[in-house]
């Protein structure tokens, strides 16, 4: 009676919500008032327009920190997020909405992006991604290092390639992590002297830039 999908049978929840509103509908053994039908019928309407924004066909999706399709932190940028793309070049590459925050100063600002995982912000810098600031333990640089592993480990994933300076306003330290094939692109690592607090990735010299935007 009702349609399935071309991949062997199984319907999208859109498909689900019309065939149990259509089965109530029509399986009720009660005769019901023509005013009741009509409220019924804009109930219905209602349901599947609710069914449709919960269905994933089409709609946004935040972006995964586990598992085999998780995006990572590399010097150049986040998954596909490379630092120097443009505000639209950046849209697209992420596949949804991503965009300057009303108002916000050229010169420094924060993208507007609801698919970002938890913790992790863009720094934009003239309409173009500058470096991903990341303060959350769930999201790891492509080497495996996140919030939390101590100076060793972050010294054992990134062997001789790594500078470190004190910290502007802790007894920490700031660990860069450099690649010789590039020297515009940096992983900055923060610490309390023991363990990571947080890190970002970039292009110079935003990258390394002590203060925040605002």
């Amino acid at each position: 009676m009702f349609p399935t999908s071309a991949a062997g049978g199984q319907v999208s929840l859109w498909q689900k919500c019309i065939q149990s509103t259509y089965l109530f509908n029509h399986s009720n053994p009660f005769p019901m008032h023509f005013a009741f039908r009509s409220g019924l019928l804009l109930a219905t309407v209602l349901g599947v327009v609710a069914c449709s924004s919960g269905d994933g066909e089409g709609s946004g999706s935040a972006v995964a920190t586990s598992g085999a399709d998780a995006w990572r932190i590399t010097e150049t940028g986040f998954g596909p997020l490379r630092a120097g793309m443009t505000v639209a070049e950046a849209a697209s590459a992420v596949g949804g909405e991503f965009s300057v925050a009303p108002g916000a100063p050229a010169e420094c600002s924060y993208a507007e992006w609801p698919a970002a995982p938890s913790g992790v912000r863009v720094m934009l810098v003239n309409d173009t991604v500058a470096r991903i600031e990341v303060t959350d333990a769930a999201v790891r640089t492509e080497s495996g290092a996140r919030i939390g592993d101590n100076e060793g480990r972050i010294n054992s994933l990134y062997v001789g390639r790594l500078l470190m300076m004190p910290h502007k306003y802790t007894t920490g330290k700031y660990i860069v992590v450099t690649q010789p094939e590039d020297t515009m692109h940096r992983i900055v690592f923060e610490t309390d002297g023991q363990a990571v607090t947080e890190f970002r990735s970039g292009r110079e010299p935003e990258v390394q830039w002590v203060e925040r935007c605002g």
